[in-house]
């Protein structure tokens, strides 16, 4: 699979690609500029910054293109960024075809934009006046050729009947307004009120604190997001054992760190082994949610 190609395509379509590893590739478009008496047209540059959106979309277009899985895409990518990393620590480029290389210097990643590299973005659509084309097309060659003289008088229907179209469906809108308002009214519940001769009871008195134990209150330590941790995340969850142990196969067979526990005869989950931040853990679940397509990805609680 010729991940370098798919590099390629991603960023001419979205100005970015996002690598695990490497970084984030960025195209840029420089101003033109003088030189002397001339003046060159703006250019386009791919750079590559430490920032990024760490998401699956690379992974998705790799898989739509190669009709595979996404986490079988997903596998790929880390391998040729893994690679890389091998070859650029060897001293090695490494080329992306039609765009330029990666190099390293002193432990450093940089990209650098192939010379002949050139970008030409999509143009803008023109819509053109279909009654402009027509006019043209019957017009007399060599002569010039008018609009048609318009009355005084003359009415113009379409602009009227969108007028009445318009005029319907904002009173429609505004009675079906006023028709929830009202329903909504008439089947609010009344509100019980007190009776005149009704005794409310007085409040209950204060419950005393002791205050000699001050050991027995629990201090909370500040919750730090930025704590690294490993969680077990619920990936998959079976009410067969077979199917169970046949997705877990699956699963080690590809190298993901899973195993399966069971809470009864009917009730089998798959848990997957990840280590991120605190403040990543929504994140890390909703991205396990799309790679292994479960809905209902969690933190198991032992």
């Amino acid at each position: 699979m010729d991940i370098a190609k798919y590099i390629g395509q991603f960023i001419l379509k979205n100005n970015f690609c996002y690598i695990h590893g490497l970084g984030n590739l960025e195209l840029i478009k420089r101003p033109a500029k003088h030189e002397g008496k001339m003046m060159e047209g703006p250019s386009y540059e791919v750079i590559l910054t430490s920032g990024g959106s760490i998401d699956d979309s690379f992974a998705n277009f790799i898989a739509t293109n190669e009709q595979i899985s996404i986490s079988k895409a997903a596998n790929a990518l880390r391998d040729f960024s893994m690679q890389s990393r091998k070859d650029l620590d060897a001293g090695k480029d490494v080329v992306i075809d039609g765009l330029g290389v990666f190099k390293q210097d002193n432990g450093r990643i940089r990209f650098i934009t192939n010379t002949n590299f050139s970008f030409t973005p999509a143009g803008i659509p023109v819509l053109k006046n279909s009654r402009q084309l027509e006019d043209q097309k019957n017009a007399v060659p060599h002569e010039p050729s008018f609009p048609p003289p318009t009355s005084a008088n003359s009415i113009n229907w379409s602009m009227v009947i969108i007028a009445i179209i318009l005029v319907v469906i904002l009173g429609a809108g505004g009675y079906g307004f006023y028709y929830y308002k009202s329903q909504q009214k008439d089947n609010a519940a009344p509100v019980a009120l007190p009776k005149k001769d009704t005794v409310i009871p007085p409040p209950p008195p204060p419950v005393a604190i002791d205050t000699t134990h001050k050991d027995s209150v629990a201090t909370p330590g500040a919750f730090d997001t930025n704590t690294v941790s490993t969680y077990q995340l619920v990936i998959g969850e079976y009410t067969a054992r077979d199917k169970a142990e046949k997705r877990l196969r699956q699963l080690k067979i590809i190298g993901y760190k899973v195993d399966l526990i069971t809470n009864d005869s009917a009730n089998y989950k798959i848990l997957e082994t990840v280590t991120g931040r605190t403040l990543d853990t929504l994140h890390m679940i909703d991205s396990m949610q799309r790679m292994f397509g479960y809905k209902g990805v969690m933190i198991y609680q032992k």
